[in-house]
């Protein structure tokens, strides 16, 4: 059992190691069976950093045999994002269904800023001779057309910030993934032949991001006590906290009271036994 436990430990090791911050998620599909997809899967610049792993993919040759390529950008992306998302979603069945696909959890950034698929698209759509397009949905509706020869598409998503947890950060991670498989579906009605690369980047903290609404909304005054009762003000129940008190109540009480009962269970030998040699008339006579 415990060589069992160590092995499991130790085929962790390398996720856990290469779960550190400045870290994103890169994916990558095509329509169709894709070479430079295939070949930047097999080489040594998907183990490096995103620089890297975009310079390989654009400098292939076969990279602008595909009528449009999409660059999603999505700020603030984590591996768990794409977990907590479901198996009926668009991206979940368009990487199980590709036939040429790019699946990296964790890959480093070379800059705090940049974005190398995004800063590099321009250059793609140069090489390829395609026209080049932006979209977010601030945007208006994409308008694309065939006949105006290949595209490179580049869409921005909402960042997520790196504060943000739980349900809200699930939430918003699935309302973008929503507006992002609507957006596909429209390009994938106009080009048959696509290759879709989904890249985080490093997002900004809640707290920048707070610090900054903060500079910019001087005048408003906040109340400084937030309204409520304790409960409303402190997270007093922690998941370490609710861990430890369910092993109090449903291990530690048990195993006690167990252990009282089989104390309190145990009788002298000599309570219920008359002692050997005993006469009532010498219990008399004393």
């Amino acid at each position: 059992m415990a060589s069992r436990a160590f092995t499991f430990l130790l085929a962790l090791l390398p996720a856990v190691a290469s779960a550190y911050p400045n870290t994103h998620p890169v994916l990558a599909w095509s329509s169709r069976s894709s070479k430079a997809l295939s070949s930047v899967a097999a080489s040594d610049a998907a183990k490096t950093g995103s620089h890297a792993i975009a310079e390989a993919l654009y400098n292939h040759n076969d990279i602008c045999e595909h009528d449009a390529v999409i660059v999603v950008e999505h700020a603030g992306l984590h591996a768990s994002d794409l977990r907590s998302l479901s198996p009926s979603c668009h991206t979940s069945k368009a990487l199980s269904g590709a036939p040429s696909k790019l699946q990296l959890a964790y890959v480093e950034s070379d800059s705090r800023f940049a974005n190398p698929f995004v800063d590099l698209a321009d250059v793609l759509s140069g090489r390829c001779g395609s026209r080049a397009v932006s979209h977010s949905p601030s945007f208006d509706e994409l308008a694309l057309d065939a006949d105006q020869g290949k595209h490179v598409v580049s869409i921005s998503l909402p960042p997520l910030e790196d504060g943000e947890t739980g349900s809200s950060r699930k939430s918003a991670m699935a309302n973008h993934e929503s507006w992002l498989s609507s957006e596909l579906a429209k390009i994938e009605e106009v080009f048959s032949n696509y290759l879709v690369i989904y890249s985080g980047s490093p997002g900004v903290s809640l707290h920048a991001r707070q610090s900054s609404s903060s500079s910019t909304f001087d005048s408003v005054q906040a109340d400084p006590s937030p309204k409520g009762g304790i409960l409303k003000r402190y997270q007093l129940l922690t998941p370490g906290l609710i861990l430890v008190l369910l092993v109090v109540l449903f291990i530690l009480i048990p195993i006690i009271f167990v252990g009282v009962s089989a104390l309190s269970s145990i009788q002298s030998p000599l309570s219920n036994e008359i002692p050997k040699g005993f006469i009532a008339e010498e219990k008399k006579n004393q």
